[in-house]
């Protein structure tokens, strides 16, 4: 334990500051957080004084954990106040070497070098860049490009991504100089032609996420059955990755009889490149730091150690981007890695794996599944009970798929026959791999679900792991007993809470959901009939709010329209929730809405249209569509296409009016009676803007409550004064998102109580 501890002494630095940075980022530092730390600061300091070294260790971990602190919380606070709509950019930045977006997306990693005047962006920003012409506008990794288009800021950065920017135009002002990324480049766009030209979309997706870190061409059912069956690292380039093709150019430098100085000469620059072709993503550059400093070390004469290495890579990383310690790939990456190293000697003598390699694999397995389980419950609410088996039964064939690939193609680029069955070989591998992953998918117990998991737990279990695998006496005695106690908790919190009906003895809920310039609204009945109307633009928040809610089962989601700030952040629904059935107004979907349905079938969702006339019945929750009507003009605009929908459930009455202005509200009022557009709650059509006719439509509806999903500060001037004023004149209690985060409307004996998030007090209305 001793041994260990000063082994691990930079690496502890590291993970003080990074904790310290993802507290600060994630906007949860309070006087609380520099209080506490600066009090153990100085006890610490006093300490020192009599136990020596051990002690300054302790000082400085508190130093670099307030450091982070600081720094990450400024980093939040300098974005805090910039989420929503920018409007129309018009920018001037570089495609960084990357991998985003989801299936089928073409999405790159923009950064800002010239953000103009007037505008909310900043130099040095990164956005997702979206090409709205699909293929021909795409530029390469390294191009400096002129963009005209629409940029949404997210609410708060992650990964160091701060929104979404939908390229109008795009000129390539020039391409990249650097020669390592060009060849990069070019190995990319060869291995991904070989895959292609030879292999079904399954085994092509596959070997593209396991070789080139890019899964987007994986089929949405089968990303789903790897995460839950512990396989999602497959998916996207790793520090295994890079381990193999160490290993591969050692094994071929030993057979040609080459020096090791030899051998390491040709691997360093040959890991680079192939760092460059993944994407430089967080594990990948983990893992090149780490095989730099290995090299370095052996060229100088002295020995290497993998814990300091890690911890320089977790310096660098911070160095690079102070927010990354926010990143859940940074989290996870450093903790499977940080397990393996320190649980897997004390797994190994515990379960007597002495020279067999099966035992081996399950104790490196068992401990980076160990390490990374309690992070996975406290983002995604969800680790798999599969993931040591399947772990074991694929990680064998992974280098052998791998070494295939890549064989084929710099076979293929030299031009010879043997290319396309070397790839058909890495195919047949691939294929055992993905019906392993199909098959253990397959069961409603392949995954253990916990929402929301406390974050207390993190902070008790991990000590109590390395008290139990590294410690002696009663303190691994202790820390064994308290580890149990954890998993078994949470092993009966995973049976048990999703046996419980959602909404149970909470009556009827209806939240609407701050996404910043958007809507989403959830609506719970007490039977756990759930209903979920848009998603906003930022799915990352929407699956964080159902996760804190339990949702795991909808019923059906609504689309009101395919505009991105309604239906961009749906991905964070069907990927997180069981999700029955999609109901959309019966028009043509292209570009982002399109992807979005294409998905939901591939996963097995029922999608069906809507109409005026239409109508349906969940559970307790009845739903009829007033709007669309089933002959408009072809030239009508989205927001006026807007599904418009009134929902009744036991003791309320909602009408759900998407971004409909004008004309779309001329066309309800004459579709609709009087007494059925007279609802208790309205959401207010298009974010509260102007609308000549909203006094009549407001009078017409005569809600008990009215709500504006808005994002503050947005540039559209949302909601309008006249609109709010209109609505007051009504008599009715008007409630902004922007003003007062999530707010959730309860159905009580005798009316509504609402409860905001930004509010201590909640407010009763009769009906």
């Amino acid at each position: 334990m001793r041994v260990l501890f000063y082994r691990a002494r930079l690496l502890l630095l590291a993970c003080m500051a990074a904790l310290g940075g993802a507290v600060g980022a994630a906007g949860k530092a309070s006087w609380l957080w520099v209080a506490i730390p600066g009090a153990m600061l100085c006890a610490a300091a006093v300490v020192a004084r009599r136990h020596g070294n051990r002690a300054v260790w302790a000082v400085a971990c508190l130093v670099f954990l307030c450091a982070g602190l600081y720094v990450g919380h400024a980093r939040f606070a300098n974005w805090r106040g910039r989420g929503g709509t920018a409007g129309d950019v018009h920018l001037v930045g570089v495609v960084e070497v990357g991998c985003r977006g989801k299936q089928g997306d073409i999405v790159d990693l923009f950064r800002v070098t010239v953000a103009g005047q007037g505008t909310a962006s900043r130099e040095g920003d990164r956005y997702l860049l979206r090409y709205q012409q699909g293929e021909n506008l795409r530029a390469e990794w390294g191009d400096t490009l002129e963009v005209e288009g629409s940029l949404f800021l997210f609410e708060r950065e992650g990964g160091g991504v701060g929104g979404s920017l939908v390229a109008d135009e795009c000129t390539v002002l020039s391409h990249s100089g650097n020669p390592l990324l060009r060849l990069a480049t070019t190995y990319r766009d060869l291995l991904r032609e070989q895959v292609r030209g030879e292999l079904e979309p399954a085994q092509a997706g596959l070997i593209e996420g396991m070789v080139l870190g890019d899964y987007r061409k994986l089929g949405a059912r089968d990303l789903k059955a790897f995460r839950l069956t512990g396989l999602i690292h497959l998916c996207a380039a790793s520090g295994l990755n890079l381990a193999i093709l160490a290993g591969f150019v050692v094994w071929l430098g030993r057979r040609a009889r080459l020096s090791h100085r030899m051998i390491l000469a040709i691997q360093v620059p040959i890991l680079i490149v192939y760092a460059l072709a993944v994407g430089l993503s967080v594990p990948i550059i983990r893992a090149t730091v780490v095989a730099l400093l290995a090299a370095t070390a052996y060229f100088l004469g002295r020995d290497f150690d993998l814990l300091p290495a890690m911890g320089m890579a977790v310096f660098y990383l911070l160095w690079s981007d102070p927010g990354a310690a926010a990143g859940v790939s940074f989290q996870l990456c450093f903790s499977a890695a940080a397990g393996m190293v320190v649980f897997y000697r004390p797994l190994s003598a515990l379960l007597r794996a002495g020279g067999s390699k099966i035992m081996a694999l399950v104790a490196a397995t068992l401990a980076a599944q160990l390490a990374v389980g309690p992070i996975l419950l406290y983002h995604f609410g969800e680790v798999s009970l599969l993931a040591t088996l399947s772990n074991i039964l694929v990680l064998p064939l992974v280098p052998a798929v791998m070494a295939l690939a890549m064989l084929a193609s710099l076979t293929g680029a030299a031009g010879l026959s043997c290319a396309g069955a070397l790839m058909r070989a890495a195919g047949f591998l691939t294929q055992g791999i993905l019906v392993v992953a199909r098959t253990l998918a397959g069961p409603s117990w392949a995954s253990l679900r916990i929402f929301p998991f406390p974050f207390l737990w993190i902070v008790v279990y991990y000590p109590a792991l390395v008290a139990a695998l590294l410690a002696r006496g009663r303190w691994r005695r202790l820390g064994r007993v308290v580890v149990t106690v954890l998993l078994t908790a949470a092993l009966l919190c995973g049976i048990t809470l999703p046996l419980r009906p959602l909404g149970a003895d909470a009556g009827m809920r209806i939240t609407i959901i701050d996404v910043g310039q958007g809507d989403a609204i959830l609506v719970q009945a007490p039977s756990g009939a759930t209903v979920l109307v848009d998603g906003g633009m930022d799915e990352r928040v929407l699956a964080a709010d159902l996760r804190s809610r339990g949702v795991v089962f909808i019923d059906a989601i609504v689309v009101s329209h395919p505009d991105a700030d309604h239906i961009g952040g749906l991905d964070g629904a069907i990927d997180n929730c069981e999700v029955a059935m999609l109901v959309h107004p019966a028009t043509k979907e292209t570009g982002q809405a399109g992807k979005f349905l294409a998905r939901a079938e591939e996963m097995g969702v029922e999608v069906q249209t809507m109409r005026a006339g239409d109508s349906l019945q969940l559970g307790e929750i009845g739903l009829s569509a007033y709007g669309p009507p089933r002959e408009v003009p072809e030239e009508i605009s989205t927001n006026e296409y807007s599904l418009v929908m009134r929902l009744e459930g036991p003791g309320f009455s909602m009408l759900l009016t998407g971004d409909i202005e004008e004309e779309g509200e001329g066309m309800l009022m004459g579709y609709a009676k009087d007494q059925d557009l007279a609802c208790d709650i309205l959401k207010v059509p298009h974010h509260g803007g102007f609308c000549e006719v909203n006094e009549e439509f407001f009078s017409k509806v005569d809600p008990c409550i009215a709500v504006i999903s808005v994002g503050a500060g947005n540039p559209f001037g949302h909601p309008a004064k006249a609109t709010v004023e209109a609505l007051q004149r009504g008599g009715c209690g008007v409630y902004r998102t922007d003003q007062s985060g999530d707010i959730v409307i309860r159905v009580v004996e005798g009316g509504y109580r609402v409860e905001c998030e930004r509010s201590s007090s909640p407010r009763s209305m009769g009906e």
